[in-house]
C-alpha cells in the first residue's frame, strides 16, 4: 500500500529478541537490516498479483523502534504491510517481516521501493528496492454470443466457448451463469498454460419449456472484469410436431377410399431421427404403406406421408399414426386418425353412350340411371346441377328430360334420366352432360355421348283418323280414342315427339304418356290413346295432337281434338265396351250397350253409327233398332249390340256414336279391342344332368372387403369337397364385382389379374397368372380356387348381378378372346355346358348396385337354361342381413330377392363362419325333370312332343290340371325336348 503506517514512539529497550517493547540504552544504538536487500517480481500479469517477505533484523545493540514503511513506485504497482499486529519494536537481534505485494496496472517496467522509517539514529530511512513487469496476461474469449437454438426439453447441448492465452503466463479463467435459468446450464473454470487454446464447454440442460433468460459472465484472468457471453436458448415440449394433429377423412362410402396426407415437421434446430411409422391397428379400415425409414429430419424440414381409409363398415372409425423418434421425453409423435364409414356416392350408369347411326330427324333415347350407392347410415345425394357443355359446329343434337333440381336421393334411391339424341344435320355429333352433387369424389360428373346421322327418303305416313271426335262425354266421366299411325313409304320413317300441343285446359290426355320418338319401317304401323275427361262444369273443349315425322314438305301433324261435356238424358250402361285381347281365330263374343232416358220428357234417337278410328273395319253392329229415327219415351231402354272382329293385329279403337234432340253433339262409348297373332307355341327344354354344374363366383373386390376374403377363402375347401364327395362334375370361374378399372393412388393397393379391378364379367384372373376355368379333374383343386377368390380390393362400387349377366353373354361365354379389350385371350368360352346346371354365388359385403333391376337379371339368367327349368339357374349369396351389421354396407335387398326368386339361398355376410353356405351349395339337389310345365294354355288336342328332333306319340301324356306334359320314363341327362301346341283361345 501506497503512504506510511504510522509513527511508533521511541524507547530505550533492552537486549531483548523479537519485536517486545524495551528502554533504550544511552550509550547504544540500534540498526535495521532488511533481507533480502530487493525484491524483484519479474513478469507479472496486469490485474494478478505476487507477493514477497522482507525481513527487517535489529543488528544494533540497542532496541530499534519501527515507525513506519511505505512503497514508492506507480501508483497501486506495490503495496506492503507488517506480517503481524504493532507496535513494531525490535530488540537487538530481533526480526520482524513485511509482505509486499505487487500487481501491475500496467503493461511495462515497474520500479519501485520499499522505505522503512526507523528511531536509529544512524539510518532512520532504510530503503529496499523493488522491481517487477507488468505483462497483459488475460485470456481472450469467443465469441461473444452462444446460441443453442431450439431443443427439446429433457435433451442436452453442448456449445464451446473459445478460450486462448497468448501470453508466456498461465490464466485463469472463471466462468459465471447470471439469470432466471441459470439452473438449466453447466460450465466450469479453466485454467490456461501459456500459449494454450481451449474450449470451455457450456451445457444446455433443459428440463422446463419455453426461451430462457441467462447470461455468460467469463472473468479473463484473476482479477480482470466480466467479459460477458450472451446466451439463447430454447426448450420446447417436442422437437418433432405431426401436421395436422387430426387427420380426418370425414365421411366416405363404404367399399370406397380417401387418402389424406399427414406431415412431420422438426421445429428444433437439431437433426432428429425418425426411426418409423406404425398404426396402433384399432381399426383395420386405416392403412399405411410408407418406406424409407429410419431417416434423419433435419432442422425446419417437412416430410410428407400418405395414408388410406377405406372403410369395411359403417359408422365413426378411429386409429392413432405414431411416428417414432429418437426423443428421451416424447418417443413418439402421435397423428388421430378419424374416419367415418357411410356417404352419399353417385352412380352413374352408363357415363357414355354412343348412340351410332340413326336417321336424320330422328329421336332416340338412352336411359342413364342416377342412383346413390351410398351405405344405408348416411344422408342424401342432392343433385344440384344439369347442364350441356356447349355444343360445337352448330346447333345442338343433344338433349335431356328435364329435372327438378335441387334433388335429393336417399341411399339405394335412383331417378332415370332420359337423354336424347336427335341429328338435325348431316355431321357427327358429341355431346357432354354435367352433373353437380354432393357425393363423395364425385361432385362433377361429366356424361358423353355421340352418334352420327344418315339421310333417308322423306316420310309417307298416313294418320287415323284425322281428327279425334269424343261427342258428348257426361261430366265427370271419361272417354277414350286413338289414333294410328302407318308408314307406307318403302324407306323407313323417323317420328318423334308424339304429344299434346293443346291440353284443353287439362282435359286431354295422353294414357300411355309422350312418345318421345321412334322408327318406323316400311309396312309398320302402330296405335296410341287419346283421352278425355270431362269436367263437372260441363263445356265445349278442343285440343290438338302434334306428330313429327322427318318430312320436310310437312313436318309436323297435327290432330284436332274436340269434345263436348253437359248433362244428358241418354245413360248408357257401359262407359266403355272393351274386348280386352282376341284373335281371328278366337273370335270375341258381341258386347250389348243399353241405352236409357232417365229424363222427364221424351228424346228423339236420330241416328247411330260407328265413327272413324284406327281401323275402320274391326268393329260392326250385331243389332241395333229397328227404326231410326225414333222417339224414346222417359225411362224407356233401347240396346246396340256390337262385334269386335279381331282382324287387324294390334290396339283398335273407334267411337260409338248415338244422336239425339238433347245433345248439340253425339254421346259417344269408346269401342276398344287389341287382335293377337300369336297362335302357336313351342317350349323348349334341355334335360339337366345332375351330376354337372357350373358354378361362378361373383366376388365383391371393394376396399371394404378386408374381413371378408379370409373367411371365404377358408370355406373353398368344405365347398370343394362336398362337390367331389357327390361325384359332380364341376366347372368352376371367379369373376368381380367390378366393372370400370380403378388405378389407385396408392400401387400397393392394386388389384391382381391385369384388369385393374375392372373384369367387367371377364373370369379371374383375366391376365393368366392363374388357372380361370377349373373343374373337378384339376389338381388341388381346393387351393387352386382359394388362389382364384383372392381378387384383391381396389374396385369401388358393386355390380354383381351386371357382371354375372356379362360373364355368360356373347362374346364373352362363346369367344376365347374379348374384342372389346387390348388383353388376349380373355374370354369365357368353355366354362357354360348347356347340358349342366348353373349355379351363381355371390359374395359381397355391400348390395348389388347394377343398373337394371333385379328381376331383368333373374329373368335372363332363368331363360339362359330353359323357360320352363328355372331351377337349373340358382343363385346364393353371402350378403348383408336385412338387419346390416357393422362391418356392412347396408342392407342386401337385392341379392335377398334375386336368391329368393330363383330357390337359392342367402347367409348373412357378418357370419364369422362361411362353410355352411357352401355346404348347402354342394348339397343343393338338381334333381332331374319328369315334368315340364307349358309357359301358356293350349288347345286340346294340339300339344305334339319331338325329342332330340324326333316326333315323340308316346311315353308321355298331358297334365290339364299342372299344364305340363310328364314323361313316363325321366329323359337322360342332355335330352332335347320341344312341346307345341296352339294356344287356347281362353289364354288370350
Amino acid at each position: 500500500m501506497t503512504g506510511r503506517l504510522g509513527w511508533v514512539a521511541l524507547a530505550v529497550v533492552g537486549l531483548l529478541v523479537g519485536c517486545a517493547d524495551r528502554e533504550r540504552s544511552a550509550l547504544a544504538d540500534g540498526r535495521l537490516t532488511a533481507t533480502p536487500g530487493g525484491v524483484d517480481f519479474e513478469r507479472v500479469a496486469i490485474f494478478d498479483a505476487r507477493e514477497a517477505e522482507i525481513s527487517l533484523r535489529n543488528v544494533g545493540r540497542a532496541p530499534v523502534d519501527v515507525n513506519e514503511v511505505w512503497v514508492e513506485g506507480p501508483e497501486g504497482a506495490y503495496r506492503a504491510e507488517f506480517t503481524h499486529e504493532g507496535p513494531h519494536r525490535l530488540q537487538p537481534g530481533s526480526a520482524c517481516s513485511l509482505r509486499v505485494r505487487f500487481a501491475p496496472p500496467a503493461e511495462g517496467s515497474q520500479p519501485g521501493g520499499l522505505v522503512v522509517r526507523s528511531d536509529t539514529r544512524i539510518e532512520p530511512l532504510l530503503r529496499i528496492p523493488l522491481t517487477g513487469a507488468g505483462v497483459a496476461a488475460w485470456a481472450r474469449v469467443s465469441p461473444r454470443r452462444l446460441d443453442f437454438g431450439r431443443i427439446e426439453a429433457d435433451a442436452t447441448k453442448t456449445l464451446p466457448l473459445s478460450l486462448e492465452n497468448p501470453t508466456e503466463l498461465s490464466v485463469e479463467v472463471t466462468p459465471r451463469l447470471v439469470g432466471a435459468d441459470r439452473d438449466e446450464f453447466s460450465v466450469a473454470p479453466v485454467t490456461l498454460a501459456p500459449g494454450e487454446r481451449r474450449d470451455l464447454m457450456v451445457t444446455f440442460h433443459p428440463a422446463r419449456v419455453g426461451r430462457k433468460q441467462v447470461a455468460l459472465a467469463v472473468s479473463p484472468c484473476r482479477g480482470c472484469a466480466d467479459v460477458t457471453v450472451q446466451v439463447a436458448a430454447e426448450a420446447l415440449e417436442r422437437a418433432v410436431v405431426a401436421e395436422p394433429e387430426v387427420l380426418d377423412f370425414g365421411a366416405v362410402p363404404v367399399d370406397r377410399d380417401a387418402v389424406r396426407e399427414s406431415s412431420i415437421r422438426n421445429i428444433s434446430t437439431e437433426p432428429v431421427t425418425v426411426t418409423q411409422l406404425t398404426l396402433e391397428g384399432r381399426d383395420a379400415s386405416f392403412t399405411q404403406n410408407n418406406a424409407g425409414f429410419p431417416f434423419v429430419l433435419q432442422p425446419g424440414e417437412v416430410r410428407t406421408f400418405t395414408f388410406r381409409y377405406s372403410p369395411d363398415h359403417q359408422g365413426a372409425a378411429q386409429d392413432t399414426a405414431l411416428y417414432h423418434v429418437e426423443s428421451r421425453r416424447h418417443p413418439t409423435t402421435p397423428v388421430q386418425l378419424r374416419g367415418y364409414g357411410g356417404a352419399p356416392e353417385l352412380c352413374v350408369s352408363p357415363a357414355f353412350y354412343d348412340f351410332g347411326m340413326q336417321p336424320l330427324g330422328a329421336k332416340v333415347r338412352v336411359i342413364i340411371n342416377v342412383k346413390n350407392c351410398g351405405a344405408s347410415n348416411e344422408g342424401g345425394l342432392t343433385i344440384n346441377t344439369l347442364d350441356w357443355l356447349p355444343q360445337q359446329g352448330g346447333a345442338p343434337q343433344f338433349n335431356h328430360t328435364p329435372l327438378a333440381l335441387p334433388v335429393t336421393l336417399p341411399p339405394g334411391g335412383e331417378v332415370n334420366l332420359e337423354v336424347f339424341y336427335e341429328p338435325t344435320e348431316l355431321r357427327a355429333a358429341e355431346g357432354s352432360l354435367v352433373m353437380t352433387t354432393n357425393a363423395f369424389s364425385a361432385a362433377t360428373v361429366q356424361m358423353d355421348f355421340r352418334g352420327k346421322p344418315e339421310a333417308h327418303a322423306p316420310c309417307e305416313l298416313t294418320l287415323t283418323p284425322q281428327a279425334l271426335d269424343f261427342g258428348t262425354i257426361p261430366p265427370g266421366q271419361g272417354a277414350v280414342l286413338g289414333l294410328k299411325l302407318e308408314n307406307r313409304g318403302t324407306d323407313l320413317c323417323p317420328v318423334k315427339n308424339l304429344r299434346l300441343r293443346d291440353d284443353g285446359g287439362g282435359v286431354f290426355t295422353l294414357p300411355g304418356g309422350d312418345i318421345y320418338g321412334g322408327i318406323m319401317y316400311p309396312g309398320d304401323w302402330f296405335s296410341f290413346q287419346v283421352a278425355f275427361m270431362a269436367p263437372v262444369a260441363g263445356g265445349h273443349f278442343t285440343g290438338t295432337v302434334q306428330i313429327e315425322q322427318m318430312q320436310p314438305a310437312n313436318p309436323v301433324l297435327l290432330v284436332p281434338l274436340v269434345a263436348n261435356t253437359q248433362a244428358v238424358c241418354l245413360v248408357a250402361s257401359r262407359r266403355y265396351m272393351d274386348w280386352g285381347v282376341a284373335r281371328p281365330d278366337c273370335p270375341a263374343e258381341p258386347m250389348e250397350v243399353n241405352f236409357l232416358n232417365a229424363c222427364a220428357a221424351p228424346v228423339t234417337v236420330n241416328d247411330v253409327w260407328i265413327g272413324p278410328g284406327t281401323t275402320d273395319s274391326e268393329f260392326g253392329f250385331s243389332a241395333v233398332p229397328a227404326s231410326i229415327p225414333f222417339v224414346l219415351p222417359p225411362n224407356e231402354a233401347f240396346t246396340v249390340g256390337v262385334e269386335y272382329f279381331g282382324l287387324v293385329s294390334g290396339m283398335n279403337l273407334s267411337p260409338l256414336y248415338v244422336g239425339s234432340s238433347d245433345l248439340p253433339a253425339p254421346l259417344m262409348v269408346p269401342l276398344v279391342g287389341e287382335s293377337s297373332m300369336r297362335v302357336e307355341k313351342t317350349d323348349n327344354f334341355i334335360q339337366q344332368d345332375v351330376s354337372k354344374v357350373d358354378v361362378l363366383l361373383v366376388v365383391d373386390n371393394t376396399a371394404s372387403m378386408a374381413v371378408e376374403h379370409p373367411r371365404l377363402v377358408e370355406a373353398i375347401p368344405t365347398f370343394v369337397q362336398t362337390a367331389l364327395d357327390r361325384g359332380v362334375s364341376l366347372n368352376v370361374a371367379v369373376t368381380t364385382t367390378g366393372i370400370h378399372p380403378v388405378t389407385p393412388t396408392d400401387p400397393a393397393n392394386a388389384c391382381p389379374g391385369g384388369a385393374e379391378g375392372g373384369e367387367a364379367g371377364r373370369f379371374f384372373p383375366v391376365d393368366h397368372s392363374l388357372p380361370r376355368i377349373l373343374t373337378s379333374a384339376t389338381p388341388n383343386l381346393a387351393q387352386q380356387l382359394q388362389r382364384s377368390v383372392q381378387v384383391g380390393r381396389c374396385a369401388e362400387v358393386e355390380q354383381g348381378f351386371e357382371a354375372m349377366r356379362r360373364a355368360l353373354s356373347r362374346p364373352l361365354v362363346n369367344a376365347a378372346d374379348d374384342p372389346r379389350t387390348p388383353l388376349p385371350n380373355d374370354g369365357n368360352v368353355g366354362f357354360l355346358r348347356e347340358e349342366a346346371a348353373l349355379v351363381v354365388l355371390f359374395v359381397s359385403d355391400e348390395d348389388d348396385h347394377s343398373p337394371d333391376a333385379v328381376d331383368t337379371y333373374v329373368d335372363w339368367a332363368q331363360q339362359l337354361k330353359g323357360q320352363n327349368q328355372p331351377q337349373r339357374a340358382t343363385f346364393y349369396a353371402i350378403a348383408p342381413p336385412a338387419e346390416g351389421c357393422a362391418t356392412a354396407g347396408g342392407a342386401g335387398t337385392r341379392y335377398a330377392q334375386a336368391t329368393s326368386r330363383t330357390g337359392g339361398e342367402v347367409v348373412s355376410v357378418c357370419a364369422e363362419d362361411y362353410r355352411p353356405l357352401l355346404q348347402a351349395v354342394g348339397d343343393k339337389a338338381f334333381s332331374a325333370q319328369e315334368r315340364f310345365p307349358l309357359s301358356d294354355l293350349p288347345e286340346p288336342g294340339t300339344v305334339t312332343v319331338t325329342v332330340n328332333g324326333a316326333p315323340s306319340t308316346s311315353g308321355w301324356t298331358y297334365d290339364a290340371a299342372t299344364n305340363s306334359v310328364v314323361f313316363d320314363v325321366v329323359p337322360p341327362a342332355g335330352t332335347r325336348i320341344s312341346i307345341n301346341y296352339r294356344r287356347s283361345c281362353d289364354a288370350m
